[in-house]
């Protein structure tokens, strides 16, 4: 009964697919070799069955489909849903197709779940999530642009915690991010004094691919376990955070 976690599967998957009978000609709308994911989907399958079990639960913060609408995301995610284990769902910069918490939940099949600040307990823990955002010390960030934005999912963030705290108190907290709260750029962000201040014991990320993997912040950090979770940078292979 372990947690593991894998982020950024980018799926498109344009139609219902059998999990072990995928035609890359038939079935895929965004072939990701453009970016070297040769037959990324099978990777990720073979890798996950080889890990987890029906016991397990596999956290997986954001990025999940390339779908623009909840119809065609759907596939994706019953791809998913053919894996082992429970499944822990937040969203990312990439999900299109998700506007109501409340629909997505309707549609989702029952071992898998959808939390976006909010939480659930797994084995537990409880683990908390929201999506994140370009940080102020990034030199992509524009004050005019992102700020809203940032600021609006700090908030997000510590309404998660609140109410995760106030209603599991005691117990050990996981934070499922799509992006990093912290960059080498240096400095703490928002979300990181929030997770400082509510103990959080484990934050996972994803989003960062290719050479930014270089420049991921990870380790036990203030107390903190930080960890990147995308595809690419785990050779899309599912990880171990909790045994």
């Amino acid at each position: 009964m372990a947690i593991y976690a894998i982020s950024d599967l980018h799926l498109s998957f344009n139609k219902s697919v059998d999990i072990d009978r995928i035609n890359p000609e038939n079935d895929i709308t965004k072939p990701m070799e453009l970016f070297g994911w040769e037959k990324h989907y099978d990777r990720i399958r073979d890798n996950w069955r080889k890990l987890i079990k029906d016991t397990d639960t596999v956290l997986i913060p954001g990025d999940i489909s390339w779908a623009l609408k909840l119809e065609t995301a759907m596939n994706d995610l019953q791809w998913i849903e053919q894996l082992p284990g429970r499944k822990v769902l937040s969203p990312g910069n990439h999900e299109y197709y998700y506007h109501s918490k409340n629909k997505i939940r309707k549609v989702l099949p029952s071992n898998m779940e959808w939390i976006d600040a909010d939480y659930t307990v797994v084995e537990g823990k409880v683990v908390c999530a929201t999506r994140g955002w370009t940080l102020p010390t990034d030199r992509n960030f524009n004050e005019t642009e992102d700020r809203k934005i940032y600021d609006r999912q700090i908030g997000r963030l510590r309404l998660s915690l609140e109410t995760a705290v106030a209603k599991q108190s005691g117990k050990d907290i996981i934070v499922m991010l799509h992006y990093p709260p912290l960059n080498k750029t240096g400095g703490n962000s928002g979300f990181w004094e929030l997770m400082k201040q509510y103990n959080v014991k484990y934050c996972i990320y994803g989003h960062l691919h290719g050479k930014a993997i270089h420049e991921a912040v990870e380790g036990y950090i203030d107390g903190i376990q930080l960890k990147l979770v995308s595809c690419d940078a785990l050779q899309f292979c599912p990880i171990a955070i909790m045994e």
